[in-house]
Order: C-alpha cells, then structure tokens, then sequence
C-alpha cells in the first residue's frame, strides 16, 4: 500500500510541472498578462490542432514529416556505423588523424549548410533527407567508435584464442557487446532529427508539420503555428519512446539507474520483451513504407496541379477564413482585418 501510494505521489509530482506550465498558458493570455494575438490561450491552440486533424491534414503532415526524418536517420546509421567501425576498429591510426576534423565538422551549425545542400541536391526530397542525415549522423557516429572501442578486451581475446577474426569476430563480438552503446547514440540523432525538420522543410517543402509551422508564421495563423510545434513535439516524443521501448527489450539484461546514482529510489523498467520488440519494429517500419507513400502523393499532386497537396489544404475556403476571424475576435475582442488594425 505504502509503495502504491509513493507510486501515485512520484506520478503526480512529475506530471504537477507540465500541469501548471499549461494553465498558465491558458490563463494568461486571457487575463491579459501576454499578447493573446501572438500567445493564445492552450485551448485554442487545441481547437486549431482539432480543426486541422478533421480536416485530414495532420495525419498527412505528420506521415510527411515521419518518413523524412526516418530516411535522414536511417542515411546516418548507413554511414556512421561503418565508419564508426573502420575509425574505431579496423584503422585506428586514420580515426586519430581524423577525429578532430571530425570534431570539427560536427560542430558546424546545419543551418549555414542548408544553401550547400541545396546546391548539391537540389530542390526536393533528397536535399531534405541529407540535411536531417548530416545532423544526425555524428553522435551515431562517435557513439559506434566509443562502443567498439570500449567491447570488453577479455571478450576480443577469448574469441580469438578460439579461432575467431575477420568479419566473424566483428559479427560475433564486437558489433553485439557494442550495440547498447550504438543504439544509445541512434536515439540522441532521433533527438537531433526534430530539432532541423522545420529548417529542413523549409526548402521548397509543400508538406510537412515544418512547412506548416513555417507556413502558418507567414500567414499569421498563430494558433495553427502553436499547433504544428506541437505535433513536432509530439512526433518527436512518439519516436523517441518507440526506439527506448526497442532498446529496452533489446537489451534487457541492463540493470536500471539505481538509486545510488538517480538519487530517488529505483522504479522497475519497462521491460516489454520481444514482442514487444517486434511489434514497435513493425510500427516503425510501417510508418516508413506508409509515410513513404504519402510523400510520393503530395508531391504527385503538388507537380500536377502546381499548388498544395491535400485535398482539404488547398485555398481557403469561405467557412475557414469566417473560423479563422472568429477566432481572432474571441482571442482580442476587436477585429484586426476591419479596420487594418488601427484600432488596437
């Protein structure tokens, strides 16, 4: 009974900031402590979030969004794992001379480097996917050489006294006592991933809940802007429990933080074995193939018919732009397009 109650009180206490984070987004623009034009109240960025999934148009961004973050991150595992295995293991001296170059290079902001990969791939999927690859790939990438580095040497040596090397040592030992560590850095790119979607889908993009955020700030729809951060963030949250639930089944036999370390006391782990495992490999996967599709769909239409791709997103229609004011007076009480504003 005593650990139940410490159970519902540890659940409470974290949920108490997210809690109060929110009401006091709802309650101070409507009391006048901010702007509502340019903060509005939580509840009218939740109807413009509703509005947008009635009208089909978010599950489509979202798809967009999902697959192209999945391609950049699967481009940084095709690249950073082997390298990360020829730096760390098969030529260590050129990972020497190499890593502060490297170093270097993974410092560089993305965004100085979009005009590059615009001239490189140009104007399209490809450009995109290289730049949420580019972000991504170095944490992949120094996590693989650490882990190889790091494998247990007693493991390396007994393998080898029984007549393991080559490729056979790399797939028996060095790549599975690594992949903890591997997989830790493939979760910190999804991370990265979310943080260049939105400068990613500002290159030429006509999808995508970047390009709807971006979309949405130039024309002033500032609650649909709230709306799109936050199904970034929600996108971004999904998958980055999908890959720890994946890495806790994976590797199930590590021992959660204590309580020596955390400093609260130790919470059983999620534990969600392998079918589990499996049915988030099957979830991302399907998301890939699905998300795929949809951009192939969106750009189809957005060459044939030279403008948006949804169906539903094209102009706006009469009974939208009547929504859109009516949230505006609801927000301010005045009507910033009669009178040009003059009157604010």
């Amino acid at each position: 009974m005593t650990k139940t109650l410490d159970a519902i009180t540890d659940r409470l206490l974290r949920l108490s900031g997210v809690a109060i984070f929110l009401l006091l987004w709802e309650t101070a623009p409507r009391v006048g402590w901010i702007d509502p034009y340019f903060a509005p109240p939580f509840t009218t960025v939740l109807r413009a979030f509703g509005r947008l999934a009635e009208e089909g148009t978010l599950a489509s961004h979202l798809l967009v969004s999902a697959w192209r973050g999945l391609s950049g991150l699967a481009v940084a595992v095709a690249i950073g794992v082997p390298a990360g295995f020829l730096l760390g293991r098969r030529f260590p001296r050129v990972g020497a001379a190499l890593e502060p170059l490297l170093q270097l290079l993974s410092q560089v902001n993305p965004f100085t480097l979009l005009p590059l990969f615009l001239l490189f791939f140009g104007i399209g999927e490809t450009a995109k996917v290289a730049v949420i690859g580019w972000v991504s790939l170095w944490p992949i990438l120094f996590y693989t050489v650490t882990a190889v580095r790091t494998v247990d040497p007693l493991l390396v040596k007994t393998a080898r006294a029984l007549g393991v090397g080559g490729v056979e040592l790399y797939r028996t030992v060095l790549f599975p006592g690594g992949l903890p560590t591997i997989f830790t850095g493939v979760r910190i790119g999804t991370g990265l991933v979310f943080f260049m979607l939105v400068a990613a889908e500002m290159l030429g993009a006509n999808a995508g809940v970047g390009w709807l955020v971006h979309n949405s700030a130039m024309n002033f729809q500032i609650p649909q802007l709230y709306a799109g951060a936050a199904a970034i963030i929600f996108l971004g949250y999904a998958l980055n429990r999908g890959l720890l639930t994946l890495e806790q089944g994976l590797f199930d036999w590590r021992e959660a933080p204590s309580e020596a370390v955390s400093g609260r006391p130790a919470r059983p782990a999620l534990r969600p074995g392998k079918g589990g495992v499996v049915l988030v490999a099957v979830l991302l996967a399907l998301l890939f193939v699905v998300g795929g599709w949809e951009t192939r769909r969106v750009n189809l239409a957005a060459v044939s018919g030279g403008h948006s791709h949804h169906g539903t997103h094209g102009p706006p229609t009469p009974e939208r732009v009547e929504e859109e004011k009516r949230l505006e007076q609801e927000l301010n009480g005045w009507d910033p397009f009669a009178d040009g504003g003059k009157s604010k």
